[in-house]
């Protein structure tokens, strides 16, 4: 078999083991809640920018199950494994095979198929260096644009994109080859400006959402901390490989065919991952936020490495991702029982369970509205309802988008019946009802704490709860110009 052919296989074999983990997944509260985005269509929402809700939107109009929703995510991995080997063509077949095999079947490439705001992103980065390249290549001012049309729509994604744009900035101006293009470097940036500024001003008409759950609110209590920065470091270690690494250290003297895109790709891989590292030190770095920038780690490999060390790596990669099909098998196929002594037993039932849940539930929500205490259990039994479910209480710091789809001056003397995964204190309840009944339903093992409050009061909720969400989640800091936040002006216009 050729390297050509395998590539083939590997792209084909690859996208319907995918395609077959979107469909067996069930449907996660992250995931859940990008859906309601997409229920409520704007062009920018609490958390992150729009752009996941945008393309859940068009989708929503053609399907509603799981495979179909998380085909981008499925998708977009695949071509991106498809640009791979365009980029390394011209530096031999074999090589360009071999690389994107490597990548097809990195692990974290065929079990990341849920559609979140990383899901875009990590595509619109790719496509921004794609084009980058191709324009260093060829000269040609067009492929400078469409490099900036991407950034663009990766800041539109995610704030990570932000990280892109640092490493441009370096490689523009630190190295001779960017200097000498800094004119098409400005091109590009002008062309990422109606981006930014679409997300600048409907934060600007938004409270500054954006910011103050990415820069305040999400880090509150965040200091030094040997274990996030221990975390991070594994984290690199696991997602490289050792092997990897190691066949990097060998090939350190080998020539490079492409010095030029090499350069670029060393650019935009390094530097995001090392202020990963910076930041490391005092915040927990998830694994999905770096994985925008790991495609660059294997064209670094590809624009290195010799083939035949390509092909073992390829070999190795293969054997673990198998490794981790088989943890993953083992735990969708796992019995109930194994979780049912656990605090997440609950959450188990309902991510695998809905249906028997939302049965269990239907006699207890004749004349109520319908919520939850948090954001994850509200999005998971409106996907699976129908019906959409707010978030009572004063929530967290994330996910807080309720807050602008739900009008709590509306629900003055309405029945609320709210869902709970945990025991609840009624007593937290009463202040905001007349009456407040708990009940409990038993699903497969699993408990759900029912609270039915009797004709809510919106006054006593406003003073109680709504004014700490004021004082916690929209002190807009004063350096901040800012047209009136919806929140304030939706429950406390007259100013107390």
């Amino acid at each position: 078999m050729t390297a050509k052919t395998l590539y083939f296989h590997i792209l084909w074999v690859t996208f319907l083991l995918k395609l077959t983990l979107a469909a067996v997944l069930p449907m996660s509260g992250d995931e859940a809640y990008f859906i309601l985005w997409a229920q409520h269509l704007d062009y920018g929402y609490y958390d992150h920018p729009p752009m996941v809700g945008w393309i859940l939107y068009l989708l929503q109009n053609l399907g509603h199950a799981a495979w179909f929703i998380r085909l981008p995510a499925v998708l977009f991995s695949s071509w991106i494994g498809i640009l791979i080997y365009r980029l390394l063509a011209p530096s031999g077949e074999n090589r360009a095979a071999f690389t994107a095999s490597l990548f097809l079947v990195w692990p974290i490439t065929l079990i990341n198929v849920l559609i979140t705001t990383d899901t875009p992103l990590i595509l619109f980065v790719f496509l921004s260096v794609y084009a980058l390249v191709k324009a260093v290549r060829s000269n040609q001012q067009r492929n400078f644009v469409w490099s900036g049309l991407w950034l663009g729509c990766a800041f539109l994604s995610k704030y990570f994109a932000v990280l892109l744009g640092l490493a441009y900035f370096a490689w523009f101006v630190f190295t001779q080859a960017g200097r000498a293009r800094w004119r098409s470097g400005l091109l590009l940036v002008m062309t990422a400006l109606p981006a930014v500024a679409l997300n600048v001003y409907w934060n600007y008409t938004h409270c500054w959402d954006n910011i103050l759950f990415n820069l305040y609110n999400r880090n509150v209590g965040a200091g030094l901390s040997w274990h996030d920065l221990s975390l991070y470091l594994i984290t690199t270690l696991y997602l490289t490989t050792p092997p990897a690494l190691w066949a990097w250290w060998q090939s350190r003297h080998e020539p490079v065919q492409d010095k030029l895109a090499m350069q670029i790709y060393g650019y935009v891989f390094a530097i995001p991952v090392f202020i990963f590292f910076v930041l490391s030190w005092g915040k927990t770095i998830g694994l999905h936020w770096v994985l925008a920038f790991y495609p660059f780690y294997f064209l670094l490999l590809g624009s290195k490495l010799p083939e035949q060390n390509l092909l073992r790596l390829f070999r190795f990669m293969r054997g673990f991702a198998f490794v981790h099909g088989i943890l993953l098998v083992t735990i969708l196929l796992a019995p109930a029982a194994w979780w049912q002594h656990t605090r997440f037993y609950s959450g188990y039932v309902l991510l695998t369970q809905p249906a028997k849940v939302l049965s269990q539930l239907k006699p207890y929500t004749h004349g109520m509205l319908l919520a939850t205490n948090d954001y994850s259990t509200s999005a998971i039994m409106s996907y699976h309802s129908g019906h959409e479910y707010f978030v009572y209480g004063p929530g967290s710091q994330h996910a807080r988008q309720d807050d602008m789809n739900t009008d709590y001056r509306q629900l003055d003397g309405h029945n609320i019946l709210i869902f709970d995964k945990s025991p609840t204190d009624i007593q937290q309840y009463a202040p905001y009802f007349s009456r407040v009944v708990q009940e409990t339903i038993l699903v497969d093992g699993a408990k759900f704490y029912l609270a039915s409050g009797y004709d809510f009061h919106y006054a006593a909720y406003r003073t109680g709860v709504l004014a700490r969400i004021r004082q916690k989640y929209y002190r807009i800091p004063a350096y901040l110009p800012h047209a009136p936040c919806y929140f304030c002006t939706k429950y406390f216009s007259e100013g107390t």
